[in-house]
């Protein structure tokens, strides 16, 4: 690790406090009803937060480990800017790869999420980042080999696999989206 590098203690505490406060804002509608039985508070305000900080909160907390810019990457590290600040992931010490799917109005939006050994978790979205990551699982070898755990949706979408599983992931993370949603805003409603 290079001296400028975010240590790993640090960049998994900055993660874990920013996921804190995301699922505060998810969990904010069940809160102000709490509240609202025991104060002043109107039974409206549940709706408030949930429009408010159940938004932002679902938007934060899928955009937490992206990638948004890239500052080094290299055979064995890649080091990159989040919302949380700068995370590096070792890429000789893989534990696990997975796909992070997400959508807006211009369609799906995939990044490929790497956890290293020391449990750093990078999205990577840029081409570069995904090459690096592509060459250290090549020459990792297998999962049966004690190579690090890769699903398929992330085989397929770094060009190591079947696409059909990419899009069974996507169909897949849309519909649990859909009926996620669609339930918190009925239950936030009913408790209005």
């Amino acid at each position: 690790m290079n001296s400028t590098e975010t240590a790993p203690a640090v960049a998994r505490s900055r993660a874990r406090t920013a996921a804190s406060v995301a699922v505060l804002l998810i969990l904010s509608p069940f809160v102000a009803r709490l509240l609202a039985l025991v104060s002043p508070i109107p039974a409206g305000a549940s709706v408030i937060c949930a429009l408010i900080g159940g938004i932002i909160g679902f938007l934060l907390i899928s955009e937490l480990c992206r990638e948004t810019s890239l500052v080094r990457c290299s055979m064995s590290r890649v080091t990159a800017r989040t919302l949380t600040g700068e995370r590096s992931v070792d890429l000789k010490r893989i534990k696990d790869v997975r796909l992070l799917t997400t959508f807006s109005y211009n369609g799906p939006s995939r990044a490929v999420v790497v956890r290293d050994s020391d449990g750093v978790r990078l999205g990577l979205t840029s081409a570069k980042s995904q090459r690096a990551l592509v060459r250290a699982l090549q020459s990792a070898g297998g999962e049966a080999r004690g190579g690090p755990h890769v699903t398929a949706a992330a085989r397929a979408h770094l060009g190591l696999g079947e696409r059909r599983h990419r899009t069974v992931h996507t169909v897949t993370v849309f519909l649990s989206l859909a009926v996620s949603v669609s339930l918190y805003i009925g239950i936030v409603v009913k408790l209005a």
